[in-house]
């Protein structure tokens, strides 16, 4: 015990705790080894209670690292000793990484921006900061706020070679995890597009309620429909190719079983299982979000869309954090309140039933612009046909194999060993290519994942058009 407002100190010794290889199911962990070590505060630091928005003041002391050794954190590059004032969320959310990274400074409008990275890869450094460097000014400038005087960008590999990545926003912050021979894809962009968006979406929009879940439709799902619309406005993504995520989204929340789930109930059962309905609230808000964005245009005449409304909650939360000294809550009732200001009544009540019910959701014909038109067609619901984990885990062997899967017609069986794979997970419309050990050599199979089809709406592109005259098929839907 101590006396109250007097010193405490606690000395303690961080170890790994885990073992096997760095995965997604393990970044978040300390990572330690003798070469470098990669840390989250909030899996390795021992802390006092507090409260999430208590102001403090926070000092760390890495004097003892080797000389030889980069550093680089949420809060600082290179210097042994920094300090973090603000709140405690932000000084738990943190990122610490050293040793073998190779650190690369950069600046965006005057502000600093710095890389960490480590290990070989198939793309060079230079490609890789350009690359994110260009998502992260599109997006500051999307959002007219640079305020971030200072960025880390972190990148280490997974103990894969192929078919396995991760990224997470943090303080000041984000840390991508990427497989070793894997090049900078679209599925990797579109992942820092996400983690980059949620800079403001929820960061700058405002605290986060508990339990989360109730409002993940909205931080996580419209994230997920913004995340395409970034690049394709930066030109790293072709409209043809945004057309194809847009179908991607439509059939994801389309073909997944848990779609007509009301909102509580989500809440309450993920609340004691948290793999359960995955991926639901990412799929509804991104569907939630087209139909909004499309709803506020056409009742604006154009004038206005969903991201109006989006800078709008930002600049409401900073008011409020000017005035009162803390920041909104981030809840259903405050985002239907603003989605008011651009929608009629019987738009909004429409929103509730989504937000609230789920349930189809159904876009007008025109939502992609004069040379795409809309359709419906039977589609299977993807079922890969075998367990997942028998791609992730060694050593890679089929486990969990349905004879009534497509898999399993195409020559598929359990225990086969696994030595390579091409997985476009969720997408019943990408062929699976899987290739197997056997005792003749290597076998190749290749299946749509597809099981029981139901009818889902999906826009088809007129190429013929698109290409003679790209700008007419654009026009008025990028602000």
């Amino acid at each position: 015990m101590s006396a109250p407002n007097s010193p405490v100190s606690l000395s303690y010794v961080l170890a790994k705790q885990w073992s096997g290889p760095l995965n997604s199911a393990t970044r978040f962990y300390a990572d330690l080894s003798p070469e470098y070590f990669h840390l989250i505060g909030i899996t390795s630091l021992v802390h006092p209670k507090l409260k999430d928005f208590t102001p403090v003041e926070v000092h760390f002391d890495w004097s003892k690292l080797p000389k030889e050794w980069s550093l680089a954190t949420s809060f600082g590059t290179d210097k042994r000793c920094q300090t973090f004032t603000g709140n405690w969320t932000d000084a738990l959310n943190s990122l610490f990484v050293g040793g073998d990274y190779r650190i690369h400074r950069g600046a965006l409008n005057g502000n600093a921006i710095v890389f960490a990275i480590r290990g070989k890869w198939s793309f060079s450094d230079n490609e890789w900061t350009g690359r994110i460097a260009g998502i992260v000014e599109f997006q500051r400038t999307f959002w007219h706020d640079n305020n971030f005087p200072y960025f880390l960008i972190t990148l280490t590999p997974f103990d894969f070679d192929h078919g396995s990545s991760g990224g997470t926003a943090l303080t000041n912050a984000f840390m991508e995890h990427l497989s070793r021979l894997d090049s900078i894809s679209q599925v990797i962009l579109n992942q820092i597009s996400h983690e980059e968006f949620h800079s403001w979406n929820p960061y700058r929009m405002g605290q986060m309620p508990d339990p989360e879940e109730a409002v993940n439709w909205f931080t996580e799902g419209f994230t997920r429909y913004y995340e395409a619309l970034m690049l394709t406005r930066t030109g790293q993504l072709s409209f043809p190719d945004y057309v194809d995520v847009f179908n991607l989204n439509l059939r994801n929340y389309a073909l997944n079983d848990a779609k007509n789930i009301p909102l509580t109930e989500f809440v309450r059962r993920r609340r004691t299982d948290k793999t359960l309905f995955s991926g639901l609230e990412y799929q509804r808000g991104a569907v939630i979000a087209t139909w909004l964005d499309l709803t506020i245009r056409a009742q604006s005449h154009g004038r206005s869309s969903l991201d109006d409304l989006m800078f709008y909650l930002v600049r409401q939360n900073a008011e409020h954090k000017r005035t009162h000294g803390k920041p909104l809550f981030i809840s259903n009732k405050r985002f239907f309140k603003a989605a008011a200001r651009y929608i009629a009544k019987t738009s909004l009540a429409q929103l509730r039933r989504y937000v609230e019910y789920g349930g189809d959701i159904e876009m007008p014909s025109d939502e992609l612009g004069p040379c795409v038109q809309a359709h419906v067609e039977p589609m299977g619901r993807f079922e890969l046909g075998f367990d997942r984990s028998s791609v992730d885990a060694e050593p890679h062997k089929v486990a969990g194999l349905k004879q009534d899967s497509e898999a399993y017609k195409a020559g598929l069986r359990d225990g086969q060993q696994l030595i390579g794979w091409s997985i476009d997970n969720g997408d019943p419309t990408k062929q699976v290519k899987l290739t197997i050990k056997t005792e003749s050599g290597r076998q190749v199979i290749t299946y749509y994942p597809q099981g029981n089809k139901v009818p889902v709406q999906q826009f088809v592109l007129d190429l013929s058009a698109y290409n003679t005259k790209p700008e007419v098929c654009v026009v008025g839907f990028w602000r």
